[in-house]
């Protein structure tokens, strides 16, 4: 073997070795939605009138952000300084069906879970817009009146 043939197979194996090392260093920054969470709040909602996500969902997380369909990466960034390129399923930016809730520490995404409903901040105004809300203001009121007495819709009680 010549030492340009050994050369050159340095500099491919080197290559190869950086892009497997990126590979993996961005599945890991990538998160996947929570299903252990969304089977926790679906539990808390079916059983409870009240459901309060500060208790019911563990981790550490000190805010949630309600987003809602059709909402762009770059509002979110925007509006709470939240890179949500993280997030593996970001299809809410063009899904109707479901509202994102983003699990939040400061500026940094926890976990998320899909919810497959709707949101109000009261009993006749419901969300369209994205909406922040502190762990201790997590509170929600059931709808038991929507689809055929399972609850979907969640509505934001303000103490």
């Amino acid at each position: 073997m010549s030492l340009n043939s050994q050369k050159l197979l340095k500099y491919v194996f080197f290559f190869s070795l950086t892009i497997t090392i990126a590979v993996v260093a961005y599945n890991i920054y990538k998160i996947d939605e929570n299903d252990a969470i969304r089977s926790k709040i679906k539990q808390e909602v079916q059983q409870n009138e009240y459901v309060d996500f500060g208790k019911a969902v563990n981790g550490d997380w000190d805010n949630i952000i309600l987003v809602f369909p059709y909402t762009e990466k770059a509002k979110i960034k925007k509006e709470y300084g939240i890179d949500v390129n993280r997030i593996n399923d970001f299809s809410v930016a063009y899904r109707e069906d479901r509202v994102l809730i983003l699990f939040c520490k400061g500026e940094s995404i926890q976990n998320y879970v899909y919810w497959v409903g709707s949101f109000s901040s009261s009993e006749d105004e419901k969300l369209y817009d994205s909406f922040q809300i502190k762990r201790k203001d997590a509170k929600f009121k059931t709808d038991k009146s929507s689809n055929k007495g399972i609850p979907l819709n969640l509505i934001h009680v303000r103490e």
